[in-house]
């Protein structure tokens, strides 16, 4: 009898043992779909390179670390021979920094239209901004200039970000440093400046993936 009751408990145990398995396995595989939905609606998110087309010519590729994370770029039409272009990269991982990477690409695409200055267009991204990023305590590096082919000059703000660089079609190459601290890192409202642009020069950005890599 004992050894009909251990035979028939190893049984029970190896059947319970394999349905939490199966339950383990059925979990994981949703949780990756719904990571994988994530993923690509985050990625719907982010403009078309044609958007600024042909004012521009633009090639962009973003490569999350995880399903999703805080990485973002916008470009926006501002005119007569005027194109914005913006990158920005939320502090962390993860859903949080996702959640957050949504909130600045809405607000930012309000605030480009109706702020002429980098700087002042990224203080009032601060200030729409400012309860989410101190409740979540997370920050925004950012970086957005303004290309004015008729003006012949690239006005940009850039707040704790990697370091933009203009590659001319002649000449030295020129890079744009960070000077004011990341959006949610200080009360200092970021200050624009300008360098020279001719056209067939190039914008190069990136954020610090590929700088870490």
């Amino acid at each position: 009898d004992q050894k009909l009751i251990s035979a028939i408990a190893t049984q029970i145990g190896t059947a319970i043992q394999n349905a939490r398995l199966v339950r383990e396995s059925l979990s994981q595989q949703r949780l990756r779909q719904e990571m994988q939905h994530a993923h690509d609606l985050q990625m719907r998110l982010l403009p078309s390179v044609e958007t600024v087309a042909p004012n521009a010519l633009v090639a962009a590729r973003v490569v999350p670390a995880e399903s999703v994370g805080g990485d973002l770029y916008n470009l926006f039409r501002l005119g007569p021979g005027k194109t914005g272009v913006m990158i920005g990269d939320v502090s962390g991982h993860g859903y949080q920094a996702a959640l957050i990477m949504a909130l600045a690409m809405s607000a930012s695409a309000i605030h480009a239209q109706t702020t002429a200055d980098p700087g002042e267009t990224l203080a009032a991204l601060l200030s729409s901004m400012r309860d989410e990023l101190a409740t979540t305590e997370m920050f925004i590096s950012m970086f957005y200039a303004i290309v004015d082919r008729n003006a012949g000059r690239v006005r940009y703000a850039n707040a704790g970000h990697p370091h933009a660089f203009v590659i001319p079609k002649n000449g030295k190459v020129e890079r744009l440093p960070a000077l004011d601290p990341p959006l949610g890192m200080g009360q200092a409202t970021p200050a624009a400046r300008s360098c020279p642009w001719t056209t067939g020069d190039m914008l190069l950005l990136f954020t610090d993936g590929v700088s870490d890599a």
